[in-house]
């Protein structure tokens, strides 16, 4: 009999069992067997996954440290607001609270972001409260996944909105923007800026139907919530009782002609027949705003498709295209899961899509080995970028799995020295575009993985293993042969929905190999004679089974265990007699680096190789001399000079290079053997006994012998694999044949002639990649740089000074009304202005709120108003107890947002003394890379050990007290490291805050940070530009990098990958003293990149998906090696996996996480990319160019080509245009012209001090007007062109094109007269 009982959380399918009782009842005995409520069983529709339990981490000293972390984050958080709330009562800000509300969880931020105006029961008169849905949001999510729970919130506020006002549109209105909301997590601007007008409209025979306009910001919510919003608005429009939309022909046909118009970049564009299936199915009618500048002609005005005014919609709506496209076409199979799980009617449509994304029906053809060149990433090639790997060409990044303490979450690792190696263009935070499994990742180094291996002038090939070696080969450099190992782990697959590639037989993999079969005492002690060590230098114990001592051992002892034996056996040092053993004994295969690369050897190689090494090869001592098999390198050999027959492919592989190096050398190149020229001799230092036995030789006496004959194996493979090639293949078996030869070549040969019994793949998969953007470390700064967002139009001049636009007087600008609440006088400030005594400079000081506009026309309210800055600014001036005004305060020219309010002016003079620029949402911001880490040392951050035990790192992530500042440490979630190049900018906007806090608030000052070392643990703001909402974050120390190191979860958190992207971070107390809603833009997307709402605290549960991807295990195991080797999808070997997910509502989905490969130092390579240090775009070109020609995976002439065509014919033709359609600019005051004024200059009318003009000629500005787009922007890239095609022989179609754009040019900017010609001419 089985008996259980236990309570659980039903989360995201996952259950956490907190008891469990087990009785056995047999022979009259019972057994009880109780489980501690730290095992976590995860179950799923496939199955249970295995891998994870509670007891392989330190869960009492994790969980105490996780709680005191939380609360000194929320101690650290609730002191800044507390003062920060103090300062605004003070009432010199727009609102006397503060306007960043915080939130703890999903449920906190979706009513904080929403509550005004789309909870309140009575928006305009807010008599009543808003509707309160944190708790029931909170249960829903605790009981039900994300999506779910978004739709039945949704429906619960419809519901309870439409029983307050009796309005169906507003409460559907609100009902769907918080359901968007919870699906993205709000952290987005879609709920608010996405969705434009929700509407309540007529079919044509008079029945009512839902219309939603979706906007351009929607985007930012991906494809999934874009459909979903579909669905939630049909949802909640059957509970109101509204209609469905029943489309008329114009109304279908304008959709499909606005998919004919639309340029901008869509993952799916469907089919006219789609489109016209979609728009007649849907139940909603997917509506939106005019967004782009094409105007439709065919179906210009149609009905429905109109502004609340009752005007029609005649442009491109992008929004539509959007939701249609990249929603319900892309993400069909996910909606169709939802509609059939709710049982909603009138989907039935999306299963069409659903069949289709699917993929094409089953079919019994056997899968190919061969991997699919994926070569997308090489469309846009950009000049100064390279390309460093062509798609899956040798040479390029050979794949290994694993993850280092900073990849994962789309981030990949490279050596250090390959960085250097590949020209400097990769850095810390650079972008690469590769060939998969994602598009893009950002660079960083990690030290256990291959670096380059490279050909020099005087033939010595080397793996280069340290920077010394690098700079020693620098100069001498005549090939990167290959572009050494990238570091990507089995989450990168799972999140892109890729199929696993085969793993490379590395030393990870035989480790592990070799782990599981030392499974007894008696293999233990064998293994030991083996290596020649006595079982007591062993780790204790085994690998896998067995208990060191009696009454067995705790899990996190075991799982230390088996780290400890990985990590001694990656690191032996072996010999080639050790090796066989090994491999004889414990069945392992050959590991590196005597396992060549033999898949990339055509196999026609191996008998001219074989014999050459017989005939020529001695072995003295260590080393393996081939003699005279390289006199007169370099050769410029013709094909039938190598001395081998035709290939079976046509030609001979490029990446051999056999016609420049002789089949020798280069088949020794081929394979990765490292090897130097002795005079006419090549000399093989070491690791050369693989070499020999895979040839099926032997070695006797000094010489070289033949074991095996290798020739009539070879004519038999080429024979058979010919024929199959010169005929129709129709048989799988005839299929696989071919596949084999693709893909393992001269692999298969050696598996036959080796003494060994197993041999595998040590290069199965090479990655392409190309540089994408370069890193960034910068002040986040409007164009051009500002420090008062208050509007002094074109009176400051081309630099826009306050101490220009002082000097004129009483000037002109576009400000909102505001009436002081203390003398009831109008003013534009917050602060009323009026001096109470004209002659003494002390205002009026009094609190004004907004006052009505007269402004009828526009969403905006301000009004053209004299303001005397002169005189105002000494007010400032004085009240702020400064000597002097700073000279150079530079001010926008007008203001964009809804009340036209500008900034405190006090705060402006601020910025301009401490050299601030700020943000349109009037905080100060640093922009940094987006770069993952997870375990880090003191000494990597410049913080010492001491400091970090005050900030709660008491222990290392062994478990270990912290004493020295070489200890790796587990990052803590909210924790940051910014790059040092910030230190400036924010030691700069602490003393800003702090003169503030003195000068204007009088108050005391906060920071008082004087060095870097005063900012530690100091919390700021974290905040994606696509998003609305910031993430709280500590920061514990810096990085030399350019970019900014912080938990895969808090990246996640700002709904971010590391995938190249780069974010901001600003001081919180900045942050809740200045950044206000009133000056935020009004137009459609102006509340995005704007810190609406601060989550607290960081749930795994609730954060993007992706991050629930990243690999959390120590090491990877024998059974995912060899399942990547039939290229599984990631899911059918979830259970071998260790991932964050596994780890949901345990201690373990923040702390514990492990790695399997170190990183090095973190800000190891380049300081910064070569695309930023190198100033001239023609060295940048230079480089990418020259680079090209020594990578060996590389054709520099197809890079060439790629540079012209997508890169300088696009720019030539874009400039082209633009200075046939430009304007001419005033220098002086920067009024723009369509058309050179008649007067040869400026003709703008100055206002004089009290606002009129003259009428004489003279009043004008009078400046010189230029032209906006010079005959050097248009030409610059001419010269550039013409060079490329005459150096690497560009193909004549190109040529052709860069002349008539070249033609073109000088017929624009030349005199072309016409010429009068005679006979005499064409004779």
């Amino acid at each position: 009999m089985l008996k259980s009982s236990y309570p659980f959380w039903p989360r995201r399918n996952v259950m956490k069992i907190a008891f469990v009782e087990v009785y056995f009842e047999q022979d009259n005995s019972e057994c009880s067997w109780t489980v501690s409520s730290e095992w976590v069983v995860l179950l799923r529709g496939e199955g249970m996954s295995k891998n994870i339990r509670a007891e392989e981490m330190d869960v009492k000293r994790l969980e105490i440290e996780r709680s005191d972390y939380y609360e000194s984050l929320d101690k650290e958080i609730e002191e800044a607001y507390t003062i920060a709330t103090e300062a605004k009562k003070k009432g010199l800000d727009f609102s006397e609270s503060v306007e960043i509300p915080r939130a703890a969880d999903l449920a906190s931020r979706t009513e904080k972001l929403l509550e005004d105006p789309y909870l309140y029961i009575d928006p305009d008169k807010r008599s009543k409260p808003p509707l309160k849905i944190e708790s029931h949001l909170r249960e829903l999510l605790h009981d039900h996944d994300r999506e779910s729970a978004a739709i039945m919130i949704a429906i619960y506020v419809t519901k309870e909105m439409h029983s307050a006002t009796g309005d169906r549109r507003r409460a559907i209105d609100s009902g769907l923007r918080v359901g968007l909301a919870v699906l993205t997590e709000a952290v987005l601007v879609a709920p608010l800026d996405g969705i434009g007008e929700v509407r309540i409209m007529n079919n044509s025979d008079g029945s009512e139907f839902l219309s939603i306009d979706f906007c351009g910001p929607i985007r930012a919510a991906g494809g999934t919530a874009q459909a979903l919003g579909v669905l939630i608005g049909d949802i909640l429009r059957r509970e109101i009782g509204v209609g469905r939309y029943i489309p008329t022909v114009p109304e279908v046909e304008r959709v499909k002609e606005e998919f004919g118009l639309y340029r901008a970049g869509l993952q799916f564009k469907p089919e006219p027949e789609e489109t016209n299936l979609i728009v007649n199915e849907c139940p909603v009618m997917i509506n939106g705003e005019e967004t782009e500048r094409m105007e439709c002609a065919g179906y210009k005005e149609v009905r429905n498709i109109v502004n609340d005014n009752g005007s029609f919609r005649t442009r491109v709506r992008g929004g539509v295209m959007l939701v249609i496209g990249e929603g319900l076409c892309l993400k069909a199979p996910k909606i169709r899961s939802h509609t059939e799980r709710l049982g909603v009617p009138g989907w039935d449509f999306i299963s069409k899509f659903a069949d289709k994304k699917g993929g094409e029906s089953k079919t019994t053809e056997i899968k190919s080995r061969v991997l699919k060149k994926e070569g997308r990433y090489m469309e846009d090639v950009i000049a100064g970028r390279p390309v460093f790997g062509e798609p899956r060409e040798p040479g390029g990044f050979r794949l290994r799995y694993g993850r280092s303490r900073a990849t994962g979450l789309a981030a990949a690792g490279l050596n250090p020295i390959t960085m250097e190696a590949l020209g400097g263009f990769l850095s810390v935070g650079t972008q690469m575009k590769i060939e998969g499994p994602g598009k893009a990742c950002a660079v960083t180094p990690c030290v256990d993985i291959d670096g380059p291996t490279v050909l020099l002038s005087n033939g010595e090939f080397v793996r280069i293993g340290s920077q010394e070696e690098w700079k020693r080969c620098e100069g001498e450099l005549l090939s990167i042969w290959d572009a050494g190992e990238i570091l990507l782990g089995y989450g990168e697959f799972l999140e892109n929905n890729k199929s696993l590639s085969p793993s490379s037989y590395s030393i990870d993999w035989w480790a592990v190999d070799l782990a599981d079969s030392l499974d007894s005492h008696e293999k233990v002690e064998s293994f030991a004679e083996i290596i020649g060590v006595k079982t007591g230098k062993l780790p204790p114990g085994m690998p896998f089974n067995g208990a060191i001592n009696r009454g067995g051992e705790s899990r996190l002892e075991r799982s230390s265990r088996k780290r400890s034996w990985i990590y001694y056996l990656k690191n032996l040092d072996l010999s080639w007699d050790m090796v066989k053993e090994i491999c004889k004994i414990f069945g392992t295969a050959v590991p590196p680096p005597w396992n060549l690369w033999w898949s990339d050897l055509p196999i026609q190689f191996l008998p001219s190789l074989a014999d050459e090494i017989v005939s020529n090869g001695k072995i003295e001592g260590s080393a393996l001399r081939i003699e005279k098999s390289v006199e007169g390198w370099p050769y410029s050999f013709d094909r039938d000079a190598i001395g081998v027959e035709d290939p079976i492919l046509g030609e001979w592989p490029r990446w051999t290079e056999v016609y420049r190096n002789g089949l020798v050398k280069s088949s020794l190149m081929t394979l990765g053997l490292v090897h130097h020229h002795e005079g006419p001799d090549i000399v093989i230092p070491t690791h050369w006994e693989g070499l020999l036995d895979g040839l099926g030789l032997g070695e006797a006496d000094g010489r070289v012998i033949i074991r095996t004959e290798v020739d009539s194996l070879v004519s038999q493979t080429v024979g058979k694999v010919s024929d199959l090639l010169n005929s129709e293949i129709s048989e799988d078996g005839e299929k696989r044949i071919v596949d084999d030869y693709l893909v393992e070549r001269s692999l298969s040969l050696v598996r036959k002639v080796s003494e060994l019994p197993r041999w595998e793949d040590s290069v199965p998969c090479r990655i392409g990649a190309r540089m994408g953007r370069p890193e960034k470390s910068g002040v986040r700064e409007m164009s051009p740089m500002v420090h008062s967002l208050f509007p002094i139009g074109e009176n400051g001049g081309p630099q826009r000074l306050f101490s220009e636009a002082s000097s004129r007087g009483a000037i002109r600008v576009t400000v909102g009304p505001r009436i002081c609440q203390k003398c009831g006088r109008e003013t534009p400030h917050v602060t009323c202005h009026h001096r109470p005594n004209p002659k003494e400079p002390i205002e009026c000081g009094g609190r004004t709120l907004a006052g009505p506009s007269r402004n009828r026309r526009g969403r905006r309210k301000g009004e053209i108003t004299a303001v005397n800055l002169g005189s105002i600014l000494e007010v400032k001036r004085r009240k702020l107890g400064l000597d002097r005004i700073p000279s150079k305060i530079k001010a926008v020219k007008g203001l964009i947002s809804k009340e036209q309010a500008p900034e405190q002016i006090e705060k402006g003079i601020l910025r301009g003394l401490h050299g601030l620029s700020v943000f349109r949402d009037g905080t100060a911001r640093f922009d940094m890379s987006d770069v993952p880490v997870t375990h880090f040392r003191p000494s990597e951050i410049s913080t010492t050990w001491k400091r970090l035990v005050e900030l709660g790192y008491t222990h290392d992530h062994d478990g270990e007290p912290l004493k020295n500042d070489e200890q790796l440490l587990e990052l803590l979630p909210q924790d940051f490291i910014p790059s040092s190049l910030a230190s400036t900018h924010l030691l700069s906007t602490c003393s800003f805050v702090d003169d503030l806090l003195v000068r204007f608030y009088d108050m005391p000052a906060f920071y008082n940070a004087k060095s870097l070392e005063d900012i530690v643990g100091h919390i700021a703001i974290g905040l994606a530009p696509h998003t609305s909402g910031g993430v709280a974050c500590r920061i514990i120390g810096w990085t030399d990098a350019s970019a900014g190191y912080a938990h895969p979860l808090f990246h996640a958190a700002k709904r971010r990958n590391c995938d190249g992207d780069e974010d901001s971070i600003m001081m919180l107390m900045d942050g809740l003293l200045n950044f206000t809603q009133t000056i935020l833009p009004a137009n459609r997307g102006g509340r995005m990149d704007a810190p609406l709402v601060l989550t607290t605290r960081l749930n795994p549960s609730e954060i993007d998906k992706e991050a629930l991807n990243v690999d959390c295990a120590w090491f990877y195991s024998r059974d995912f090696f060899e399942s990547t080797l039939g290229q599984p999808h990631p899911k059918d070997i979830r259970g071998l996996m260790d991932i964050v997910e596994d780890r949901l509502g345990m201690i373990g989905e923040i702390r514990g996480y492990g790695w399997t490969h170190d990183s090095g130092p973190l800000d190891a390579g380049p300081e910064n990319s070569a695309y930023k240090t190198l100033v001239t775009m023609k060295d940048k070109l230079d480089s990418q160019l020259s680079l090209g020609k020594v990578l060996r995976p590389v054709a520099a002439e197809r890079v060439a080509k790629q540079v012209i065509e997508s890169h300088f014919l696009p720019d030539m033709r874009g400039n082209l245009m633009a200075y046939t359609r430009q304007k001419i600019r005033c220098v002086k005051c920067g009024e723009s012209y369509r058309r050179m004024p008649l007067a040869g200059k400026c003709i703008k009318h100055k206002s004089t001090s009290g606002g009129f003009s003259g009428g004489e000629l003279d009043s004008g500005c009078g400046g010189n007007v230029v032209l906006t787009v010079s005959e050097g922007a248009v030409r610059k890239y001419i010269q550039i062109t013409e060079d490329i095609m005459s150096e690497f022989g560009i193909d004549d179609y190109t040529k052709h094109r860069v002349g008539w754009m070249s033609s073109s040019v000088d017929s624009l900017f030349n005199n072309d007269k016409v010429t009068v010609m005679t006979l005499e001419d064409f004779i």
